[in-house]
């Protein structure tokens, strides 16, 4: 039976939707082909109809749930004097920090994107340069543009650090977990202040 363009279109949407919200949950290596099939209630031969294989899969839908996330974030800030808080309320967010389908694809990519492929690593590195253009455009005004991205790239690694060591403790230290959440937020609101 021949699949319609729009059925196509669903069907490349369902893969993504699975294999974003699989690959933030397990990782890329720990999840297979057949899981984000299932996922998606789609055969593997459809999988293979949408993308030559896992690695450019993986590659799509990190570029896909970056652009998904940030996209939410990045319309609420925009126009808003309270864009670093929007980040911030976004980012280190013990609800998403709970559910690991959920938040930066960053975050749950970061050790796992360098043992991918150049493709995976690409998007993961667009992924990082718009999440630090972004936070570089919610920071004040300042006199020395280098110093003014320096800065987002170490408040990019602060969120990104403070989300996966949240996660890593929250299970054995709930309490921890919600104190790194909350410092690291201090330290970040301190910080951007000053520029």
């Amino acid at each position: 039976m021949k699949v319609t363009k729009e059925q196509a279109q669903q069907n490349r949407q369902a893969l993504l939707d699975a294999a974003a919200a699989l690959f933030k949950e397990r990782g890329i290596d720990g999840t297979g082909v057949a899981d984000i099939c299932q996922q998606a209630g789609l055969t593997q031969g459809a999988l293979y109809k949408h993308f030559s294989d896992k690695q450019d899969l993986a590659a799509q839908a990190l570029a896909y749930g970056f652009g998904q996330g940030f996209g939410r974030v990045k319309q609420a800030s925009e126009n808003s004097e309270h864009a670093m808080a929007t980040y911030l309320d976004s980012y280190l967010n013990p609800q998403v920090r709970d559910d690991m389908t959920r938040g930066c694809p960053l975050v749950s990519t970061a050790c796992d994107a360098g043992r991918q492929s150049e493709a995976v690593s690409r998007s993961f590195s667009d992924g990082f340069a718009e999440l630090r253009a972004g936070i570089e455009a919610a920071l004040p005004p300042s006199a020395d543009p280098q110093q003014r991205q320096a800065l987002a790239s170490t408040l990019v690694a602060a969120l990104v650090g403070a989300m996966a060591i949240s996660r890593g403790v929250v299970k054995a230290d709930p309490a921890l977990a919600d104190e790194v959440l909350q410092q690291v937020r201090a330290v970040v609101e301190g910080l951007s202040a000053k520029t």
